[in-house]
């Protein structure tokens, strides 16, 4: 079995612009994209497969046919793998945990995480609140204190950021960032600046949703994850989240060569350098499945990003 390379699906964002096709080298998306797709399975949203037999199938489709591909199959796939390129703020937002977003019909809450491959020198996201639980949080809104309230994390090329379900976070522009999301495609919009469209119009927040599912430990307010590293010969692999969520790991050979064979699967996205992948050339913005079992070795220059769960 080959690797399986993905077309990603763009989105046209408010706060998108022009950086992920620079970044990427996909001339052929529109302006105004701020976010793609690499992996999903969202509905009539679902990657479209570009070689081998599979050619013209859906991610969602292999899935859900052909288990041998994966492993563990007999599930919703539970990631979105997708490519963040703000050239503006987000809304500040939450997502729900397990507990809410079961009750609300979903079969996984929404745990998220960023490894950030470009950033500006002034980067920095919304990662955090100050209010000590309920009834603080309406106070400092009743009084439109919202400076106060949100919490910011400066953050720099090569920063890796998880974010559990129930922190209050926002990306912010002048970042380009590899996102790994539990595949509940919901976010509450928390807050937006009070920014209007062309007509006028604020954008519709979800104040009540975000509200019931904010954790208010303070731990929720700081970064928590322990990267490990282990190199071979001139190829590093680190691993920087592991739970039973998703596990994320950054692949980086120079000059050299590494043979990926698990015992599941794995979602590689190239984002830096150039290089080949079982004699196929491969470069900033492939996107491929390592199917269970199957051996890929990776050749070249190149920095990988890896995903499964």
């Amino acid at each position: 079995m080959e690797p399986l390379f993905f077309k990603p699906i763009p989105f046209r964002t408010v706060w998108g612009g022009t950086s992920i096709k620079q970044y990427y080298g996909y001339d052929w998306m529109p302006d105004g994209t701020g976010q793609a797709w690499a992996f999903a399975d969202q509905g009539d949203k679902s990657n479209v497969c570009q070689n081998g037999k599979y050619a013209g199938r859906t991610f969602g489709e292999l899935w859900r046919e052909h288990g041998e591909l994966f492993g563990d199959t007999n599930r919703d796939f539970p990631l979105i793998i997708s490519m963040l390129c703000p050239e503006h703020d987000l809304s500040i937002q939450i997502h729900p945990d397990e507990e809410h977003a079961k009750a609300a019909g979903y079969a996984y809450g929404k745990n998220e995480a960023w490894y950030f491959l470009e950033a500006k020198e002034d980067a920095k996201i919304v990662y955090g609140q100050n209010a000590k639980d309920e009834a603080d949080l309406r106070s400092y809104i009743d009084g439109g204190r919202w400076n106060d309230l949100i919490r910011h994390l400066n953050v720099h090329k090569d920063d890796f950021v998880y974010l559990e379900a129930g922190t209050l976070h926002a990306c912010c522009g002048g970042v380009i960032a590899y996102e790994v999301q539990q595949s509940t495609d919901v976010t509450y919009r928390f807050y937006d600046y009070d920014r209007t469209d062309d007509q006028g119009n604020k954008r519709e927040l979800h104040l009540e949703q975000a509200i019931d599912c904010m954790h208010y430990d303070s731990s929720y307010n700081y970064e928590r994850y322990q990267a490990s590293v282990v190199a071979y010969g001139g190829c590093i692999r680190t691993t920087y989240y592991d739970s039973p969520s998703f596990r994320i790991e950054r692949l980086v050979v120079d000059d050299d060569a590494y043979s990926l064979k698990e015992n599941t699967y794995e979602l590689v996205s190239v984002v830096r350098g150039s290089g080949e992948v079982n004699g196929v050339p491969i470069t900033v913005g492939s996107h491929f499945l390592v199917p269970k079992d199957c051996e890929a070795v990776i050749s070249g220059k190149i920095t990988c990003m890896m995903t499964t769960a």
